[in-house]
């Protein structure tokens, strides 16, 4: 949506312009939230912790922890794509709530797209039933 919005605005301020000082050559611009350097967003860590109340073949809440990091934009800009098959509900913050029935292990991946579209190595992990813990990037230890 920020994108969208973005856009929006930004083909609104082309169209309107800022004023004309007889320059026709412009300026560079600056680097804002949404990119510059065209860098990739980088995920370093992905944790999750289940409910106090987790028990095998019931249902129960994970909250998912994605930490993420690129150099030409704002956390707050960055976009989170991810799931955990056989889960309820997405990850797209950066903390998300799923919810599991507590079955199985469970495999889950994510991506993190800025917005100018550069998007991160997808990172794959698994939960385990009522398990709380944490995978890295580097060292990967996301993938077992």
């Amino acid at each position: 949506m920020r994108f969208i919005v973005a856009l929006v605005l930004g083909g609104a301020l082309a169209l309107v312009g800022c004023g004309d000082d007889g320059d026709s050559r412009g300026s560079g611009g600056s680097a804002g939230s949404g990119g510059g350097d065209g860098s990739t967003p980088t995920i370093t860590m992905v944790a999750w912790e289940a409910t106090p109340d987790c028990a095998r073949n019931q249902r129960s809440n994970y909250v998912i922890t994605v930490t993420a990091t690129d150099p030409d934009t704002a956390a707050d800009d960055l976009i989170y794509n991810g799931s955990v098959f056989g889960c309820d509900n997405p990850i797209d913050a950066a903390v998300s709530t799923i919810s599991c029935p507590n079955i199985a292990l469970y495999q889950g991946m994510v991506t993190v797209e800025d917005p100018d579209t550069n998007e991160s190595t997808l990172v794959a992990f698994d939960i385990d039933v009522c398990e709380t813990a944490s995978c890295t990037t580097d060292p990967d230890t996301c993938t077992r």
